[in-house]
């Protein structure tokens, strides 16, 4: 079972790797997010009183640190539900176009993250949610497909949308 968890709190909040304050945190232990945020969660669990903790889909943190995909985060600044199918299910459906040779499938929204493989020009695809800007490109997740054989993301600058779902 997965859960969508989204940031409820005006002013935002961190995840955090430790149940101290925020304040009393590095820059490598907490990471900002802002209200309306979402994450697809693997797992989650009461950590105490105030806070969860989470496990995502996708290992995160901020730049030149450690990427984790377990969190703590305060439950009143968060909403967590089940996920259904059709949340789970595709955004849109993509033509993959002018990208040089192929379209890289990358395992984390960066350039220098390991190519997972490519999808050719003029392949239609289905693209999931959660985009992120990185590296001056935007970027999107992409399932297993013909090409690929685990998800990944791709730069949306290479792709024409023909239908959302």
């Amino acid at each position: 079972m997965a859960y969508l968890l989204t940031v409820t709190y005006s002013d935002g909040t961190n995840f955090k790797q430790s149940l101290k304050d925020s304040s009393q945190l590095g820059l490598c232990e907490k990471y900002n997010l802002s209200r309306g945020k979402t994450f697809r969660v693997k797992d989650r669990a009461e950590a105490d009183r105030d806070h969860y903790r989470v496990t995502l889909f996708e290992k995160i943190g901020n730049p030149g640190c450690p990427q984790y995909d377990t969190w703590y985060v305060f439950k009143t600044h968060v909403d967590i539900k089940t996920e259904t199918s059709g949340t789970s299910g595709p955004i849109a459906e993509v033509l993959v176009i002018n990208a040089p040779n192929s379209l890289n499938v990358r395992e984390q929204p960066d350039t220098s993250a390991r190519e997972l493989g490519k999808i050719p020009n003029g392949s239609k695809i289905y693209v999931y949610g959660e985009g992120r800007d990185n590296d001056g490109l935007r970027w999107i997740q992409v399932r297993s497909n013909n090409w690929v054989a685990s998800d990944g993301w791709v730069a949306t600058e290479y792709l024409k949308i023909l239908s959302v779902r």
